[in-house]
């Protein structure tokens, strides 16, 4: 478990939860601290806004860094910690306004995409795919924003998007 940042597992979960011990947790159950046997973890759910109550995720503590996400969801040999990586990624930038697009797609293109494996083709067009990279929308705040802020938001995310279009092309 110590080589491990995350889970999104929830049947491992589950049962990596019944080996720690509770430590805190938060109101109604939506995000608690445990202490296992290495590490504290914190269990919480990302996109937990959503109908259903969202992913579950078991992270061990200190949080990891964008970067340190970016290269799980990219590498990790556990599907379930890659997309627990991606997933935490998401929650971030939508909730704490934290990017990672620029900086996944740049170690995204570093690969030589010639010499990677078909399954690890198939990880960056998921992560490509999930994370909504092509997509050029805007997802930004724009209220209070000036008009030229706005536009450079949307600028960035239309060259985002390109930039995964031409990869997904390669991929």
């Amino acid at each position: 478990m110590a080589s491990r940042k995350l889970y999104g597992d929830a049947q491992l979960i589950a049962a990596l939860l019944k080996e720690m011990q509770l430590v805190e947790e938060a109101a109604g159950g939506w995000a608690a601290v445990y202490k296992g046997p290495a590490a504290f973890w914190m269990k919480c759910y990302t996109t937990a806004g959503e109908q259903g109550g969202g992913y579950e995720l078991l992270i061990r503590l200190p949080l990891p860094t964008t970067s340190e996400l970016i290269g799980l969801a990219i590498l990790s040999p556990f599907e379930d910690e890659a997309v627990a990586a991606l997933m935490r990624l998401l929650d971030e930038e939508a909730v704490e306004n934290k990017d990672f697009r620029e900086e996944m797609l740049a170690q995204i293109e570093a690969q030589d995409l010639e010499a990677v494996s078909e399954s690890q083709k198939q990880r960056l067009r998921t992560i490509l795919t999930l994370a909504d990279l092509a997509n050029p929308m805007n997802k930004r705040d724009v209220l209070g924003k000036s008009a030229e802020e706005v536009k450079q938001d949307a600028a960035y995310f239309a060259a985002i998007s390109e930039r995964a279009r031409q990869l997904l092309q390669k991929l």
